[in-house]
Order: C-alpha cells, then sequence, then structure tokens
C-alpha cells in the first residue's frame, strides 16, 4: 500500500521591510494632498483678502461656476453679466449693510436709496422684456393666476440675461440652481418653466429694483437690484396675471 505524499505548499515570502515602506509612503501622501489642499485654501484666502468686495465675489463664483462644470467660456459670459451692467448708486448715508440691517417690512422705498439715475438705467435693462424660471406650472386658478406672491409680487430677469442663463443652463436644474443663486436641490427634478413678458407689458406694469420687504426677499436677498450670489440684474414687478395672458411660458427641460 503506497504511503500518502504530503502536499507541498510554498509558504508566501513578505518582505516586511517593503511593506512598511509602503504604508509610510501612503500616510506621506495623504498628508502631502492635505496640505496641498491646506496650502490652496490658504492662497486662496489671501488672493481674497487683497480685492474689492466685488472682485472678490466674482472671483469665488468663477470657482463656483468652475465646480459645477461650466466651461471657462461660459463663465466669461455668465459674468459678464454683471460686469456690463449699471454700477450700483446709493444715495448719501445709504449703503447695502445699512439697508440690510434694516428689518424685512420696514425697508424704505427704493427712491429714497438708490440715485434717480441708477434706478432709471436699472429700469432700462428691461426694455426688451422680462423672464423668470420657475418649478411651478403657470397656474391660472392658482392665486386667481397671479405670478408670485399672493399679493402678485414677482422678480424677474431680463430677458436679454435670461437667454444667456437658458443656454448655459442646458435644461440641468442643478446649474440653473447655481446661475440662479437658489439652494441645491430646491428646483427639484420635475420640469422648469420660462416665464416672459413683452416689453409692452413691461412698460405698462412696471419694473422696479426690490425693496427687500416683498415675500419673495429672503435670507439670500441683497439690496442693489441683483441676484445674489449671482450679481445678475433682477427687478420686482406687480400683478403679472396667467389668466390675463400676461406673459407667455413654456419648460425648458
Amino acid at each position: 500500500m503506497n504511503e500518502p505524499i504530503a502536499t507541498r505548499v510554498t509558504k508566501p515570502t513578505h518582505n516586511r521591510q517593503q511593506l512598511l515602506k509602503n504604508l509610510e509612503n501612503s500616510r506621506l501622501a495623504r498628508e502631502s494632498s492635505r496640505f496641498k489642499n491646506y496650502v490652496a485654501r490658504e492662497k486662496f484666502m489671501t488672493t481674497l483678502a487683497g480685492m474689492s468686495p466685488e472682485d472678490s465675489q466674482r472671483y469665488i463664483q468663477w470657482h463656483k461656476y468652475a465646480k459645477a462644470g461650466l466651461s471657462p467660456s461660459d463663465r466669461v459670459r455668465i459674468l459678464e453679466i454683471s460686469e456690463k451692467a449699471p454700477k450700483i448708486e446709493y444715495l448719501p448715508g445709504k449703503t447695502s449693510d445699512s439697508i440690510l440691517a434694516i428689518s424685512k417690512g420696514d425697508r424704505p422705498n427704493v427712491e429714497k436709496v438708490y440715485s434717480p439715475d441708477y434706478i432709471g438705467f436699472h429700469r432700462k435693462q428691461f426694455d426688451n422684456g422680462a423672464t423668470r424660471f420657475q418649478k411651478f406650472k403657470p397656474n391660472v386658478d392658482y392665486q386667481d393666476g397671479l405670478v408670485g406672491d399672493d399679493l402678485g409680487n414677482s422678480f424677474w430677469l431680463s430677458t436679454k440675461d435670461a437667454d444667456i442663463i437658458q443656454e448655459i443652463g442646458k435644461g440641468n436644474n442643478r446649474l440653473y440652481e447655481t446661475l440662479l443663486g437658489f439652494d441645491e436641490g430646491y428646483l427639484e427634478d420635475g420640469p422648469l418653466y420660462r416665464l416672459d413678458v413683452s416689453p409692452e407689458v413691461v412698460s405698462q406694469k412696471g419694473v422696479s429694483i426690490p425693496s427687500g420687504n416683498e415675500k419673495g426677499a429672503n435670507s439670500w436677498w441683497r439690496p442693489g437690484g441683483r441676484t445674489y450670489p449671482g450679481n445678475i440684474p433682477e427687478g420686482v414687478m406687480q400683478g403679472i396675471s396667467t389668466k390675463k395672458g400676461d406673459h407667455t411660458w413654456h419648460a425648458v427641460n
């Protein structure tokens, strides 16, 4: 009877020194990565410290748009909107901070905050029409067809600026949120609707710089007639009615 042959098992050989070296290199790489992130952030903050408030905001938005996936050319296009907009002019003794310090509901009328020239320049931006994007489908029955809050106040962009935003947004609700300054997820994942008001209706209804007393003026609102943080010109209109046909609308995605 043959004796069983023992199975040969090759004992694995481990280079302990090499393993320790690999672990050390991995640790150093992680620390180096964290250090680089720290240095990058330190450089970012140092750069901001040397800028004017306007330039620092543009710099922040540039990086925010890059993170959202916008191409350099699209980032330039969206930032040029604020660059080309009329410069905000306050009356003597009025500043953005002084208006923000006043409680909502008690803020002064825009005529007591901004220069007459700036009010006129701001209004002129809407000569070719006004546009807004919203997640709610226009409804002739809701609020008796009024757009915006139950008092009929609604926020609008110039149609020219809205066209650029739509081209860059490409039907992506997350991009629209970034471009319009909404919290992530605010527009949800359903259809997004574009409402357009003709120049004739804008002229009839009138458009003004938001005072900050509107129901829609939330914690993101800033004085000056600009969105925040995107700094895109915006105006408020009153009494725009879906039921009366004051605007057209369609889904953008």
